[in-house]
């Protein structure tokens, strides 16, 4: 280490003993380190791991950039080249030597790592950085990092982060886990609220306000984005003012511009990458639009849909940070001051597509969510889609235990479905290379950058065995199926008639979707591999057409037949149909029997939902609180999974061909455990007093965060009913909301403190009931049924 880095310039500086030395000691290996902005946790404390440990050390960042940026920015500090003693990988690039020592790289590299040497023989330390940014591969490398930590005793982990639930991150890694936390160095931000500017509009006033400093500005998504730098492109087109973008769909080169200083002045228009990890030179002024785009996957047609939501209040706080590295800087915000936020969104494993996750678990010989220990675990339903698809690939067996075209998918560095396309494509000997870079993230890359992508490509293919699973790929006559192999599930069907405006075709899971595009043609068989799910409607953006005489010979041998009973404008019918997936080639209707009736419920609601169940008040109250039992266990109350197995629970309680609300509540209460729902989740609540109660269940504003809403327990009462209890009633776990009425049923009061509300509140509303109502009992500490 060169004796010119002085640590003690740092915020850190003063900490390194501290955190070396609870690293070395810590029971586990492991420590949580939180540090504020500007501490020096990704750029000075790393310098200061090489001196206290002696052997390598990997350190991941959440993206491509920030890797680049970390590792020169420490190379540079101990006067040497990227790729000596500080080195970093990421994918189609690799700096790393026999000198270096520390390897800065992604957390999908860190994962193949994993892979490749299940125990990190090589590593003695591993640095998580950013990791409150919680990608898919984050939980699936720290989930494989405690499995390898169980096998070495001379492995130490550091998870650090901005800011991080520390006591859930410290359960899952030991109770015994040390967590520091490190101030930081971040001068003084000025907030200001703009409700009534857009984007646009605030930079504009913000280049006239302020003459130095760099902008950067804050927008959902890539389409928002675009938008704003047209309208920009047209106000600063006589300005020497130059405008970037910072976006995951924009190529690498394009990042490094923006964030290379060459003296003009910068406006960079951003999505949530500029958070944290990266270091935006220059910014004073931050434009924060308060929205994010966030990426949902809908299990149910294993299609992703991409929602505009408000951003967290963590987000804001550290959009606001980008503005105060350097010097005193302003933060302007584009809506109301008093909105309420969500302190911070969920984790990607449990709102994404988890294909690769679900491979790269087959692959280490795990193939059930629930044999891995997760910080958060996934969805058994997200889990089964995902596993499904992988079995559609031939990527997975049936059991779920990997394939070799499985192993030979992962050994591409890409995703699976294109994987697929790309290994498929091989063994045809067709061109994979531009139906593979249309669907890619290199979609818009430089030619130069596309080249060095199939490159790369035809080098790893070099290197696979095909005779091990040739018998697993596909074979096609035709070029034109090739998009087949990896969007199978999203071939497509035209419904409506050619005169209909309304392009809609349905998919293999049987869920139906709209073209969105103008150039619509007169194909009935398209392949549609960018999808949004929707709320209501799935729209198609882009699609493959595929002739029908072509598809259906290559559909025979993947059809079965099925006797299906259903009912038609409340008819029993009973067709026999050939089907692939959900699309239904062929159908004749044939003869009904009574015992199709059953069939045809149990159909029903497999497809439906509880929406067509005939259900009572009483049903849907007994459900509520179920959801509610459910809820304070962190537990997801799934309707479609509870639907889907609807054979196991009702059909023992249809009569024949009779199924009324009676059947359908006594079958949920049997299938729910409903004697253990009343006892812990009552109807009737016994107060301290004496006094019993009804107990209502209803969505109210969270006790903890108001911006959600969550099933609370509520009981309406008589406030004299409830004199001479003192402490707010809970059941199971949760406060009871109670709504206290006047003698004539008035509202008076609504409340969870009940002690707050005896020692506040209740004297002015004593003082005016007393006067409304002299005969009643007022002394709250002394109950009396009242009349």
């Amino acid at each position: 280490m060169e004796e010119q880095f002085n640590f003690n310039d740092y915020p850190i500086g003063n900490h390194l003993e501290e955190i070396s030395n609870s690293l070395k000691n810590s029971p586990n290996h492991c420590l949580i380190l939180t540090a504020e902005t500007g501490a020096g946790k990704s750029t000075v404390l790393p310098l200061w791991l090489l001196q206290q440990f002696k052997g390598s050390i990997i350190m991941t960042e959440p993206r491509r950039l920030a890797v680049l940026g970390v590792a020169n920015r420490l190379s540079e500090e101990l006067n040497q080249e990227c790729g000596k003693t500080i080195g970093y990988k990421i994918h189609l690039e690799n700096k790393i030597s026999a000198e270096t020592r520390m390897e800065i790289v992604t957390e999908g590299i860190l994962v193949r790592n994993l892979q490749n040497d299940p125990a990190l023989e090589k590593y003695n330390l591993v640095i998580l950085d950013e990791f409150h940014e919680r990608s898919v591969n984050t939980d699936l490398a720290l989930a494989f990092i405690k499995e390898a930590m169980e096998l070495r005793d001379d492995l130490f982990l550091i998870v650090m982060s901005a800011t991080i639930d520390t006591k859930k991150l410290s359960d899952y890694l030991g109770n015994e886990t040390p967590v520091l936390k490190i101030p930081g160095r971040l001068f003084p931000v000025d907030v200001v609220y703009d409700e009534k500017s857009d984007v646009s509009k605030a930079v504009i006033k913000e280049l006239d306000l302020t003459k130095k400093g760099n902008i950067l500005a804050f927008l959902p998504g890539i389409s928002d984005i675009r938008s704003c730098e047209e309208e920009l492109l047209q106000e600063l087109k006589n300005s020497d003012v130059e405008l970037h973008i910072l976006h995951s769909s924009v190529s690498l080169e394009q990042q490094k511009r923006a964030l290379k200083e060459n003296g003009r002045r910068k406006v960079i228009l951003s999505s949530a990458i500029a958070e944290t990890s990266l270091t935006v030179p220059g910014v004073t002024v931050v434009i924060d639009s308060g929205k994010s785009r966030v990426n949902r996957i809908n299990i149910s047609t294993g299609m992703e849909n991409l929602v505009t939501e408000v951003e967290s209040e963590f987000s804001a706080e550290q959009r606001k940070g980008r503005a105060g590295r350097l010097e005193a800087g302003k933060c302007v915000r584009l809506w109301n001051k008093f909105d309420l936020r969500k302190k911070d969104f969920e984790p990607e494993i449990l709102r994404c597509d988890l294909t690769e996750l679900v491979l790269e678990c087959a692959e280490r010989g795990i193939y059930n969510f629930d044999t891995i220990q997760w910080l958060d675990c996934p969805s058994k339903n997200a889990w089964k889609s995902a596993a499904d698809l992988l079995i559609l690939f031939k990527f997975l067996k049936d059991d779920g235990h990997i394939s070799e075209k499985g192993k030979a998918a992962l050994n591409l560095g890409i995703s699976p479905r294109l994987a697929a396309i790309v290994l498929d494509g091989k063994a045809n000997n067709f061109d994979y290379g531009p139906l593979f870079l249309k669907y890619s993230n290199y979609s818009d890359s430089s030619l130069e950058v596309q080249k060095k992508v199939l490159a790369d490509l035809e080098n790893r293919l070099k290197k696979i065995d095909f005779s091990l699973f040739r018998n697993l790929c596909e074979k096609y006559e035709n070029p034109e199926f090739l998009i087949l192999s990896g969007f199978l599930d999203r071939l497509a069907v035209r419904l409506s008639s050619q005169k209909n405006e309304k392009y809609e075709y349905q998919f293999y899971s049987g869920r139906k979707a709209i073209l969105v595009k103008d150039n619509h043609r007169e194909n009935k068989w398209i392949c549609a591999p960018e999808v949004l799910s929707g709320e209501s409607e799935a729209k198609i953006f882009d699609f493959e057409e595929i002739p029908e005489e072509l598809i259906l010979k290559y559909l025979e041998n993947k059809t079965e037949v099925k006797q299906i009973s259903y009912f038609e404008n409340g008819k029993l019918e009973k067709s026999e149909k050939v089907l692939f997936g959900k699309i239904e080639l062929k159908s004749k209707k044939i003869p009904v029997s009574k015992e199709d009736y059953k069939e045809a419920w149990i159909n029903e609601i497999k497809e439906k939902g509880f929406a067509v169940l005939p259900m009572s008040e009483k049903t849907d109250r007994f459900i509520t609180r179920v959801k509610f039992y459910f809820q304070q266990q962190n537990k997801v109350f799934d309707e479609k999974e509870i639907s889907e197995k609807c054979d196991e629970w009702l059909a023992p309680f249809i009569n024949d061909t009779i199924l009324n609300p009676d059947n359908v509540y006594d079958a949920l209460y049997w299938y729910l455990n409903g004697s253990e729902i009343d006892e812990k989740i009552p109807v009737v609540l016994k107060l301290t007093n004496g006094s019993k109660c009804k107990v209502s269940y209803s969505l109210q504003n969270s006790p903890v965060d108001k911006t959600k809403l969550v099933i609370r327990p509520v009981i309406e009462i008589i406030i004299q009913r409830i004199f001479g209890v003192f402490e707010t009633p809970e059941i199971f776990g949760m406060k009871v909301l109670l709504k206290l009425l006047s003698p004539a049923s008035r509202p008076l009061q609504i409340t969870d403190d009940l002690k707050g509300f005896w020692n506040g509140a209740w004297i002015e509303i004593c003082k005016e009931m007393k006067g409304r109502y002299p005969k009643h009992n007022w002394d709250y500490k002394q109950f009396k049924e009242p009349d």
